[in-house]
């Protein structure tokens, strides 16, 4: 049975991939200019509210030591983009949309200036990440200057979680 459950969302992965594939041409991509984090948050919640369907977050810590996303939140073909700073209840609405539960309130939109170590930080959200969806996926992609990074990207139902991509050693430089 864990076998095919383990086949079902490996062909699930493929047919999101694909779909990203033809959605990235033809999306139409509009950047939020960054504004206070309670702006931010409630056009996230208005694009919610009005249909929007997918929801992909990417983490990352600022220099002052504040973990925040990097967001895309999609209704057709237009995908909104923009920075949310985060705290607890921040966080949970996010994942609470990733796996389509009812969306907590929010009333707080200050940061948590708590997150001082950006790799433990990021450990913990793999973590937590881990445990809600068994689906993952890995892509490799190359800069043009030659380097390559690997992102490992979680998949729900309503859209998924990037992890920072990492710089892959050149395999020559392991041979000397």
């Amino acid at each position: 049975m864990k076998n095919i459950n383990v086949t079902a969302a490996s062909q699930q992965v493929a047919g999101n991939r694909a779909e990203e594939r033809e959605e990235k041409t033809n999306l139409r991509v509009i950047k939020i200019k960054p504004v206070g984090n309670a702006k931010m948050f409630r056009t996230l919640a208005k694009a919610i509210a009005a249909g929007a369907t997918t929801l992909i977050v990417t983490t990352r810590v600022d220099v002052a030591g504040c973990g925040y996303v990097w967001f895309g939140i999609r209704k057709g073909y237009t995908e909104l983009d923009g920075k949310l700073l985060l705290n607890a209840q921040i966080w949970n609405y996010l994942l609470a949309f990733l796996m389509g539960k009812e969306l907590p309130e929010v009333t707080e939109f200050e940061p948590d200036r708590e997150i001082c170590c950006q790799s433990e930080w990021l450990a913990e959200v793999a973590a937590e990440v881990e445990k809600l969806t068994p689906i993952t996926s890995e892509e490799y992609n190359e800069s043009e200057e030659g380097i390559g990074y690997l992102a490992k990207k979680y998949h729900f139902s309503n859209g998924k979680v990037v992890m920072p991509a990492e710089a892959m050693e050149d395999i020559t430089d392991l041979l000397n």
